[in-house]
């Protein structure tokens, strides 16, 4: 997975680009904020009354093959008790 991937893929999922290298998307349950660095992303996710849960990952460790549906998979994954 790279920067371009995760880029196309919040476009492709209802996130607005803040800019070049950010995404937000905002829902009944919050706003996720994307960031892609370098060579890594961090994903923002704020729920109302509830801290901010961040999660970061380098693109290294997410595969070409299951990229999206693993980056996918930490975007349902919003249980605030984690």
């Amino acid at each position: 997975m790279n920067a371009d991937m995760i880029a196309a893929w919040a476009v492709e999922n209802g996130f607005h680009a803040i800019d070049s290298r950010s995404y937000r998307r905002h829902d009944n349950a919050g706003v996720i904020t994307i960031e892609i660095k370098r060579m890594s992303f961090l994903l923002i996710d704020e729920r109302q009354g509830l801290r901010p849960r961040l999660i970061s990952r380098l693109f290294k460790d997410i595969s070409l093959t299951c990229g999206s549906a693993r980056f996918q998979g930490l975007l349902l994954d919003r249980n605030p008790n984690h």
